[in-house]
């Protein structure tokens, strides 16, 4: 009987140190993302929305000039937009008077915070083939130190645009822990070769053949580099 109780007890202080684990774990998430919000400087974000407020109407392209690089319209250029807090903010200002809403501040706030940890970057490129985007691959350089995003999404299949080129539009993002806000960075965007392809299967009406052959190889290893000076962005 002893033991059992003794199990018992020890099962009781178990569950209740699980408990406390539980809420301490909820309790550090809630503080890091209060700390995350607090961080976003308030002033900022007014200016922000009035400067996206200011702009409703303007094309995507036109709004994002001053935050972007371009380097022309060819096979791995294209164009590449440094998000920054303040566009981020101006662009859901501006979404909201498009559609004669007023800006929720909150909400501009927690979507600020949710990547502040992050640069964050939007890019156009342009290929030959359809499948280009699954050929694309996206680091930082920093120092000659070359950083992997912690997020990085492009479509499984390209856009056609003019001249027959495939237009793959995509994001990505890197931890910006280490990264001063004067730092200049290389945002690259690597396409990489396209493997061989084998075509095989040739009939004649007296035998059976198989052939293979190479099709057709995409340029050659491209690797852009799109730089920022990151203290020339608001």
């Amino acid at each position: 009987m002893a033991i059992f109780i003794g199990m018992r007890n020890l099962g009781i202080k178990i569950q209740i140190l699980g408990l406390v684990l539980t809420f301490a774990l909820i309790f550090t998430n809630c503080s890091r993302k209060q700390k995350l919000i607090e961080a976003i400087d308030e002033k900022m974000l007014q200016e922000a929305i009035e400067y996206g407020k200011s702009k409703a109407g303007l094309t995507m392209y036109e709004f994002t000039e001053p935050w972007s690089v371009y380097l022309g319209y060819d096979v791995g250029k294209g164009r590449a937009v440094y998000v920054t807090q303040f566009l981020q903010a101006a662009q859901l200002a501006k979404n909201a008077a498009e559609k004669n809403l007023k800006p929720d501040i909150n909400i501009i706030r927690k979507v600020v915070a949710s990547k502040s940890g992050t640069l964050n970057f939007l890019v156009t490129t342009y290929g030959n083939e359809p499948d280009v985007s699954r050929r694309i691959r996206a680091y930082l350089l920093y120092n000659d130190k070359k950083i992997e995003p912690v997020y990085s999404h492009f479509p499984p299949y390209g856009e056609f645009s003019r001249d027959y080129y495939q237009q793959v539009n995509g994001e990505v993002r890197f931890p910006a822990a280490g990264i001063p806000k004067n730092a200049i960075v290389n945002l690259c965007i690597e396409i990489l070769p396209e493997k061989e392809k084998k075509k095989h299967e040739h009939h004649d009406d007296h035998e059976h053949r198989t052939l293979i052959t190479v099709g057709k190889i995409s340029p050659e290893h491209i690797v852009t580099q799109f730089t920022f000076d990151l203290s020339k962005y608001r």
